[in-house]
């Protein structure tokens, strides 16, 4: 009887560190997160409206440019050599004005993109982060496609995506 009191006890002074020091890992697939957030949506229809207004902006410059340019066609033979000169320079300031309008509009549009899908992304990692502490994860490795993880076994590793629904608030 001892000696069974003493293997049971030997066992749980083994078995109760290896099962304290257990590592657990966990995975998610960070962008079906994203996309299933619907600030994700709502981000994007705004960007999406943004971009419409700036292409209908570059086109009805483009538009205006080339009504010009027809314009000078027609009256260009006419025109003295001065004032060739200066409807070359005009016009190619303003095709300048147009270009440099689009390469503005590009860089604005990439940093509202940024300012908008930033707070979103922020808001998925605490989430992830909130989770993985409560649960005591050591690592959350994201399986996203085009990430860096070569291999995982998901029979080893949980899934916190379910964990993340809920604690986003998304059904």
């Amino acid at each position: 009887m001892k000696n069974i009191l003493k293997i049971t006890c030997l066992a749980l002074l083994f078995a109760v560190p290896t099962a304290v020091n257990a590592q657990k890992f966990a995975h998610i697939n960070f962008e079906q997160l994203v996309e299933a957030m619907p600030e994700k949506a709502t981000s994007l229809a705004t960007l999406q409206k943004e971009y419409g207004e700036v292409k209908n902006l570059i086109e009805e410059m483009s538009v205006d440019f080339n009504k010009r340019v027809a314009e000078a066609q027609k009256t260009y033979e006419s025109l003295s050599p001065s004032a060739k000169q200066l409807l070359e320079q005009d016009l190619q300031e303003t095709q300048q004005r147009i270009q440099n309008f689009q390469m503005n509009a590009e860089q604005q549009l990439t940093a509202r993109r940024e300012e908008l899908l930033s707070p979103i992304l922020d808001k998925a990692e605490a989430a992830i982060k909130k989770i993985a502490e409560r649960e005591g994860f050591i690592y959350v490795f994201d399986v996203s496609k085009g990430s860096q993880v070569l291999y995982y076994n998901p029979k080893l590793s949980t899934d916190v995506m379910p964990l993340a629904k809920k604690e986003l608030g998304i059904n």
